[in-house]
């Protein structure tokens, strides 16, 4: 035990030092990255998707908007914010790719000579021929109109390997929807904060957390001041060296816009200690944090999606695939590990896609390409079966 405490107080100095210099621990990514003034901005702090009838100019420490009517940024510019329009995936992802790149570019900017668009959102198949088509539209788009700021939502969970890359020459801020309503869940923020890490592009990158409800059922994010406060600190915490946070807030009430834009206020100015958190969240930074020499594979049922179709999301690729996101935090490799799916006991129990990564590479990732072979009766609900020998393994359910 007094082993253990040693560990856990310099894991705890340096993750003070960490938060308080923006400065990152030693081994966390690939590269440090450099700093960095995303769309033009030294802090990002953004508001997105506010209530229609929320006056956002009420807000104090927002620099980052959207979405925008083209002539807003005419006023946000006086206040040293960026303006974004708004665009919605469907009508790129299922548009040929010239067609969407010619929208993006030929989008009513109001005449910003400085435009900024916001794409809600990449991030749908792990690598698959969605993603695919979606990192080429992003090249083209900063091809074809250089000083358009691309701003991309990512979603359903860690950056994959090939958007990184998109992301990483093309976009000039990601934005990372973590959306969960308490602590059990906060291992979907400090995993998405990781791969940013690992892929060098948290210093273009922020976390956006989700405030009060959502427009869908079961969708309850931070719903408290105390909870907002909560998540605040974590992201700072975790993230020092990102620029910024934000907030997905179609529900919230002007009481936690208000406490939210408080807490921003003086977020980057504000130390953080791991200690005012409760144990089990500190446990999950330790996890991230401390050098794990035996391989430990992060994984989860949430992480999971089928190869999408380059022609429309909403059609799969045949034969079908299942796409599996495994991150390792360990700094030894793990090989040839086995992966199924299972439909829950009481739709079935059987296994419809299984499949072998021959290679998860020390403090990376792999996806897993798993054939399907029979009908899924679940869905993100399935049994992620890993197997995988002389190594850890912890699996997150969302």
């Amino acid at each position: 035990m007094a082993g253990s405490r040693r560990v856990l107080s310099l894991a705890a100095v340096a993750l003070l030092a960490l938060a308080a210099s923006g400065c990152q621990l030693l081994g966390l990514s690939k590269k440090s990255p450099k700093k960095l003034r995303p769309l033009g901005l030294e802090k990002v702090v953004a508001f997105t998707y506010l209530r229609k009838d929320y006056d956002p100019k009420q807000l104090r420490s927002v620099t980052f908007i959207e979405p925008t009517n083209p002539d807003d940024w005419k006023y946000w510019q006086t206040r040293g914010a960026v303006a974004a329009i708004g665009q919605t995936w469907p009508d790129l992802l299922k548009s040929p790719i010239g067609t969407a790149v010619t929208r993006l570019a030929g989008l009513n900017y109001g005449g910003n000579p400085l435009p900024a668009v916001a794409i809600d959102e990449f991030g749908f198949d792990f690598g698959g021929q969605t993603d695919q088509k979606s990192a080429i539209i992003l090249y083209q788009a900063k091809h074809q109109k250089p000083e358009l700021a691309l701003a991309v939502w990512q979603m359903r969970g860690p950056i994959p390997e090939l958007l990184a890359r998109a992301y990483r020459h093309t976009a000039d801020l990601v934005m990372l929807e973590c959306y969960v309503g308490n602590k059990k869940d906060y291992w979907w923020i400090i995993t998405q904060v990781h791969a940013a890490r690992l892929h060098g592009l948290l210093n273009k990158s922020i976390v956006v957390l989700g405030l009060g409800k959502g427009g869908n059922p079961g969708e309850e994010w931070a719903q408290t001041k105390e909870e907002l406060e909560q998540q605040i600190r974590f992201v700072r915490l975790i993230a020092p060296e990102s620029p910024g946070i934000g907030f997905f807030a179609p529900g919230a009430s002007d009481e936690l816009l208000a406490r939210a834009d408080e807490l921003c206020a003086r977020y980057f100015d504000a130390a953080v200690s791991p200690y005012i958190l409760p144990r089990d969240v500190q446990a999950l930074m330790w996890l991230f944090t401390e050098r794990r020499d035996k391989p430990t594979l992060i994984c989860s049922p949430a992480w999971v999606e089928p190869n999408r179709s380059a022609d429309d999301p909403g059609k799969l690729v045949s034969p079908k695939t299942m796409r599996v996101c495994l991150m390792n935090l360990g700094w030894t490799s793990a090989w040839d590990v086995k992966v199924r799916l299972r439909n829950p006991r009481d739709k079935g129990g059987d296994v419809f896609a299984e499949g072998v990564v021959r290679h998860v590479p020390k403090r990376g990732e792999a996806i897993a390409v798993l054939p399907v072979k029979g009908q899924w009766n679940a869905w993100k609900t399935w049994d992620l079966e890993i197997d995988a020998p002389g190594c850890e393994v912890i699996v997150y359910k969302h």
